[in-house]
């Protein structure tokens, strides 16, 4: 998440298709330095993990899709030690960071992959699970979709993905500054609701929360933000530099929203759990 690179929404997607390649490379660089930064990362997942605990499940497959550096997939092991694991990545720097950490366990294999084209039969995974990966996809009718065709009758779908408020106050401080789009776009909770109903889920539940976290400067944020890989991955992102210029006008019209009491910066979760039908098309 690059300082200059985050969002904007449309209703039913994300408003601007990702740069897939883009993706893969810029979170391969950041493997070896991202759990150091994912603080906010881990504690959503963690609160994915908690929801597991109420659901009846006793899967023997399950795609962790967006799997990372592999730390939540060694907590999905623990939680299923009996179940196979496909960790699917569409970073291959990530995924030899996982396989480093889940050694040579024979329940878990890795696979390098597009979470709208994942290379999984029909009907064959019990739970799919993913942790904030979701928002760089194109779409999420496109992917959720996708979850709904590799999922078996009756299986699971948890999931968490940033939605359109997430650092609000940075898009504000960009568009105060020139009318370039220097943000990733993330749909809103509304738009997940629409694209679970459509594909077919049942037992759908969408909910919000809103982390608002707070850095000594902007340049503090944009140092944090640039180490965990996520930068400007659209296809239609500014291809220039930004002059310097330009970015110190943003950073002190984020300074003066600020208030002085530190920057804040607020990061909107969506979380999704939904069921796939018994009986499939």
């Amino acid at each position: 998440m690059s300082a200059a690179d985050f969002l904007q929404t449309d209703e039913l997607g994300f408003g601007g298709r990702p740069d897939k390649r883009l993706i893969g490379r810029s979170f391969g660089a950041a493997a070896a330095r991202y759990d150091g930064l994912a603080d906010l990362q881990r504690t959503v997942g963690e609160k994915l993990l908690a929801r597991l605990s109420s659901v009846n499940l006793a899967p023997a497959r399950i795609a962790d899709v967006g799997a990372g550096t592999g730390y939540l997939g060694t907590r999905l092991i623990q939680l299923y030690p009996k179940a196979d694991l496909l960790a699917l990545d569409i970073a291959e720097g990530m995924l030899r960071f996982a396989r480093s950490r889940c050694g040579n366990s024979g329940a878990v294999r890795f696979v390098c992959g597009d979470a709208e084209a994942m290379p999984f039969r029909d009907r064959s995974i019990d739970l799919v699970f993913s942790n904030l990966t979701i928002q760089w996809c194109s779409g999420f009718n496109t992917v959720f979709r996708e979850i709904r065709r590799i999922l078996r009758p009756d299986g699971v779908t948890l999931f968490s993905t940033f939605g359109a408020e997430t650092l609000k106050e940075l898009r504000s401080a960009w568009a105060s500054v020139d009318d370039y789009s220097h943000v990733n776009c993330f749909g809103g909770s509304s738009a997940v609701m629409s694209a679970l109903q459509e594909a077919g889920f049942t037992e759908i539940e969408v909910g919000i929360e809103t982390h608002r976290l707070t850095y000594a400067s902007v340049y503090d944020l944009m140092r944090e933000l640039k180490g965990l890989g996520a930068h400007n991955v659209t296809l239609g992102r500014p291809r220039h530099l930004t002059g310097k210029g330009t970015l110190q006008r943003m950073v002190a019209a984020y300074e003066r929203q600020a208030g002085g009491d530190g920057i804040p910066a607020s990061f909107e979760v969506i979380y999704g759990f939904a069921r796939g039908p018994v009986e499939c098309p």
